[in-house]
């Protein structure tokens, strides 16, 4: 994948992103993530729900869109990628710190409920596989 110039500042600068899944019958599913990642060209995660559509979504159709606004008037970046839900001993460290990059001042307060498998917390790791810039017609 060939980087877009000034792309990586526009993603980082991006505070919400649109997350784009597939049901299973091929249906775009969007909806709006915040946007704690630095560049469209890594790894990207976002924490969520176990039990959501776009996990589901993501189980059955790992191809997934990550869209958010150009500097100019009519456009958008795409990003597409592939999916896939982080390791369990991976999501209490991550989840902690998107948490806490919410309410710093809870730190004293934050606990997960559950550690292990049976939580309800889930972190999507998205692996990008191409970026275009999209004009509106």
């Amino acid at each position: 994948m060939y980087p877009i110039e000034d792309v990586a500042v526009l993603f980082k600068n991006s505070k919400c992103v649109y997350l784009t899944t597939y049901s299973e019958k091929g249906e775009k599913r969007i909806r709006a993530m915040t946007n704690y990642n630095e560049n469209p060209y890594n790894m990207m995660w976002f924490p969520s729900f176990r039990d959501t559509r776009k996990v589901k979504d993501i189980k059955n159709n790992p191809k997934v869109v990550v869209t958010f606004p150009s500097t100019k008037e009519g456009e958008f970046i795409e990003i597409e990628g592939r999916a896939e839900l982080e390791r369990d001993e991976v999501i209490p460290k991550k989840w902690k710190w998107w948490y806490l990059s919410w309410v710093p001042d809870e730190e004293h307060n934050y606990r997960l409920k559950s550690d292990g498998p049976t939580t309800n917390h889930v972190i999507i790791n998205i692996y990008p596989e191409s970026a275009r810039i999209v004009k509106q017609t």
